[in-house]
């Protein structure tokens, strides 16, 4: 579980171990945590599939510490909810400066009815590309696509130059918006 470490004081894991993602317990999984993702990540879980083989179906819950908490054979999210509910990190985060939660949704579509497939922030022309894509959808979608754009770009592990010029078109589209606005 080394290849974990990167998580530990960062988020929850949910580590689904299956031998392939035909599994019907996988699919199962899969779809439930995406039925209930908006809970998940409000209680810092992330979802990360180890496949192997070798191994029967299982489901750890990792704590923010990198300890297993529980084993399930079955995904039962309120049952795993109430688990965490219950866990004291609220007393440990004001003890423990190393535990920074990351904040999920920023990298999560909640409602993908309305998502505009394609946009992006990999560089000055994807960024103009994007606000071309939205500019014709109501303001408070195109002012939070603008902002979880330059959120994105901004904390990206891989960040490059490429991006920076992304985030100036970005920041530029919000500063005319706020210039507009008054």
């Amino acid at each position: 579980m080394s290849n974990l470490k990167k998580y530990k004081w960062k988020n929850r894991i949910l580590l689904i171990e299956t031998p392939n993602y035909q599994n019907t317990n996988y699919k199962n999984v899969r779809d439930d945590y995406e039925k209930h993702i908006k809970d998940f990540h409000k209680r810092f879980i992330k979802k990360i599939t180890k496949l192997n083989k070798n191994l029967t179906f299982n489901i750890k819950l990792i704590g923010f510490d990198g300890e297993v908490k529980k084993e399930y054979k079955k995904l039962n999210p309120k049952s795993i909810f109430k688990t965490v509910d219950k866990m004291p990190m609220g007393k440990l985060m004001k003890k423990n400066s190393k535990i920074s939660p990351k904040n999920l949704s920023l990298y999560s579509d909640y409602n993908k009815e309305t998502t505009v497939p394609g946009l992006g922030f990999k560089d000055k022309a994807k960024a103009i590309y994007t606000l071309e894509k939205i500019k014709n959808k109501p303001i408070k979608y195109q002012i939070s696509v603008v902002n979880t754009m330059i959120g994105r770009a901004k904390s990206h592990p891989h960040k490059t130059d490429k991006m920076d010029e992304a985030i100036k078109v970005f920041q530029k589209w919000l500063d005319n918006y706020k210039k507009t606005k008054i």
